[in-house]
């Protein structure tokens, strides 16, 4: 803004150079009267009702810090900045505090100091000072600015040397589990070598990764001097619990006729196999390819039963769907005859034969057969005597009942664990076999009673 006009020819004016940011401080006292009301010259500590307005200039161009209104004006106070009478003192303070924010970044930048919270911690500082725009200031924002710029490519450089270390260091641990501690430790020293190669990632940094390099050198040391004294009974040990895992897994393979079981005792002696530790290379090769091969073995053999079971589900329930739809057309027709009746008999057949559908349709598919035959039966009733129906209905019924019993039989003989609960299911397979030739024969005698 211009100078301020204050229409007051007797308005006094001082002006003070301040090299402290670059400009003037400007000082105008106007407004002053005498006891008579009279314009005069004001004066500093005389009550004669005059008004201070205080501010800065800088190449013409003025700025109000604090506007003391005269009494004439009403007396009131106005404030350039949000720091009142502190303006003028607040500025020289931030202008050095910017100062000594440039030099923290130079000093940083010489010391090869290069963590992410010191950078940001100095940015973040520099960010909270109040822009005043005054020469000086402009000169320090350059200064920092151009620290800031050679800052951050060295911080660029230095991480990434750091990274290098880092992988270097990693490539070192992975050493640890080496058996071969004459070469691992040859490694070691490329390691080293090339380590000294890398420039600087910072003095904290560099410390820690020289300990952890002096670290990993003497845990290898170490781990060289125990293996040597424990290396032949321990890998004699290790020999012998793969030996005796593959022992266990052929009997596994050889008698496997409960798939998930077989398969959750085959991982369990994998991890026993893993926990065993090594029995050298070439022999650790030799037992592997051998146990690998007997696992393969397995898994190819579970893969091709539930192929196979899978293809046989699916045509069970082919089957049973067009045994349906057979059934259907009889009961449709009313077709009660001798022939029909034969066929539906067939069908019961056709459908033990056909074998279990899986879980997912199995009981739908037979919901809907026992209808479509009840319905097929209940028709036919109407030709029986009251009698022979009843003894009839009922003599089928538990012949419905066996079916569904021998049926569910079946299949828990095919899904049998073990000896025991297969002998057991045969058996009671056996007596409802027995009791089915009963019943039909009860069945057919009825018919014939009624068909006389």
């Amino acid at each position: 803004m211009n100078k301020p006009e204050l229409n007051d020819v007797l308005a006094k004016t001082k002006i003070r150079k301040y090299k402290s940011f670059g400009g003037n401080t400007v000082e105008i006292l106007y407004g002053a009267v005498d006891a008579n009301g009279k314009p005069v010259m004001a004066k500093e500590d005389a009550e004669d009702g005059h008004g201070t307005w205080f501010g800065i200039e800088i190449n013409g161009d003025y700025r109000m810090l604090v506007w003391k209104h005269s009494k004439a004006e009403g007396g009131n106070t106005e404030y350039g900045t949000e720091f009142k009478e502190n303006a003028l003192d607040t500025l020289k303070e931030q202008l050095n505090e910017r100062t000594e924010l440039a030099r923290k970044l130079e000093n940083m930048l010489r010391e090869g100091v290069s963590e992410d919270a010191a950078l940001q911690a100095v940015k973040d500082a520099w960010t909270k000072i109040t822009v005043w725009n005054v020469p000086l200031e402009k000169e320090i924002i350059k200064r920092y600015e151009k620290a800031l710029n050679a800052f951050e490519p060295m911080m660029a450089e230095i991480k990434e040397n750091a990274a290098a270390k880092s992988d270097l260091v990693a490539k070192a641990k992975n050493l640890l589990d080496a058996e071969n501690f004459k070469n691992a430790r040859n490694e070691l020293e490329k390691i080293k070598n090339a380590y000294h190669e890398i420039g600087t990632a910072g003095d904290a940094k560099d410390d820690g990764f020289r300990q952890e390099l002096r670290q990993i050198e003497t845990e290898l040391r170490e781990k060289q001097k125990n293996f040597n004294e424990h290396v032949q009974a321990s890998r004699g040990e290790a020999e012998t619990k793969k030996e005796k895992i593959i022992q266990q897994t052929k009997e596994l393979v050889s008698n496997a006729t409960n798939f998930k079981d077989t398969n959750t005792k085959i991982n369990s002696l994998f991890d026993e196999w893993k926990a065993a530790g090594s029995a050298g290379h070439e022999t650790d090769e030799k037992l592997w390819d051998e146990f690998n091969v007997l696992r393969k073995e397995f898994f190819d053999a579970r893969q091709k039963f539930f192929e196979d079971r899978q293809e046989q589900l699916k045509k069970s329930g082919e089957t049973k769907q067009k045994l349906i739809e057979e059934a259907k057309i009889i009961v449709e027709k009313n077709d009660f005859s001798r022939n029909a009746t034969e066929k539906m008999k067939d069908f019961d057949k056709k459908w033990r034969e056909a074998g279990y559908s899986g879980k997912d349709i199995n009981d739908t598919l037979w919901d809907t057969f026992t209808k479509t035959k009840e319905a097929f039966w209940a028709g036919k009733k109407k030709i029986f005597t009251k009698a022979v129906e009843a003894d009839l209905e009922k003599a089928e019924n538990e012949l419905k009942k066996l079916d569904r019993e021998i049926e569910d039989l079946e299949y828990r003989l095919e899904v049998a664990p073990n000896p025991t609960m297969k002998k057991d299911v045969e058996d009671t397979l056996y007596v409802k076999k027995n009791e089915r030739i009963e019943k039909e024969q009860e069945i057919e005698d009825l018919k014939k009673k009624a068909a006389e």
